[in-house]
């Protein structure tokens, strides 16, 4: 089956701010999964992980494509699956926020689709909360990029 989901949300914030939320291991251990070895440089890979009761474990991933701060490629593929997957993150300014379009492509089982699509749409809602004037993370980041 072909794993195929596009998101178009609205976030908070600068491009800046929001490029950081994809690019900092602290920033995405807040939101997405933790890492240990993410370098934001075309070639890496890194590891995800994710040990929360509905959490998918591992996700092997590597930098397809870096063009800051507007667009990142990632190959995805979980621990459990032999398939790898795409995924494709487009940012702009939209006003005093920024327009993020995710694209996660590729082959995969229906499980496997109804469950990332499920994590997409959580993991989104945690990216928001994560990009909060309130958020620590963000504060320590400094005020003068949004």
């Amino acid at each position: 089956m072909r794993l195929d989901i596009a998101m178009d949300e609205l976030l908070p914030g600068p491009v800046e701010r929001v490029w950081r939320a994809f690019n900092d291991p602290q920033m995405l251990a807040r939101w997405l999964m933790a890492t240990d070895d993410f370098e934001p440089r075309v070639g890496a890979s890194f590891v995800l992980r994710d040990e929360s009761p509905i959490g998918c474990g591992e996700v092997h991933c590597r930098v397809l494509e870096l063009s800051p701060p507007h667009r990142l490629v990632w190959s995805w593929r979980a621990a459990d699956d032999p398939a790898t997957t795409r995924l494709v993150i487009e940012l702009e300014a939209d006003g005093d926020a920024t327009r993020l379009k995710l694209r996660h492509t590729g082959e995969a089982d229906e499980p496997t689709i109804t469950g990332t699509t499920a994590g997409w749409t959580r993991k989104l809602e945690q990216l928001v909360d994560a990009l909060s004037p309130a958020s620590p993370e963000m504060a320590t980041k400094g005020a003068n990029d949004g």
